[in-house]
């Protein structure tokens, strides 16, 4: 995928699902404020990333991961997707901390 394929997806899905597909692809590993850090790179040309994920999973290539993420995302059932995509509304009204608590517990916590 490519970054103008990423940026079609933030278009036509919005940022708020790019946002609920990268803490699905990442198990909790992103909070809702990091994914979106990620997402500004992504509109500002940066296609690298140093986060340890990107780094060993992806060898530092931010689109992969993204487009890894996405793809993913898309074969979620759309129940789910949509109890993510509001968690991540409401996420958003949390502390940095509370976002991380969410995301260590986002693989047992019944999302």
């Amino acid at each position: 995928m490519t970054r103008d394929e990423i940026l079609n997806t933030l278009e036509d899905k919005g940022d708020d699902w790019v946002v609920a597909a990268m803490i699905e692809g990442s198990i909790g590993y992103y909070s809702v404020k990091g994914a979106r850090i990620l997402i500004e790179d992504i509109k500002n040309s940066r296609t690298t990333d140093a986060c340890e994920r990107c780094i060993v999973c992806f060898k530092g290539d931010l689109l992969a991961m993204v487009k890894y993420d996405i793809d993913g995302f898309k074969r979620v059932s759309p129940e789910k997707v949509e109890r993510l995509v509001r968690a991540v509304q409401q996420l958003e009204k949390l502390s940095t901390v509370q976002q991380a608590t969410f995301g260590l517990l986002y693989p047992t916590a019944g999302v």
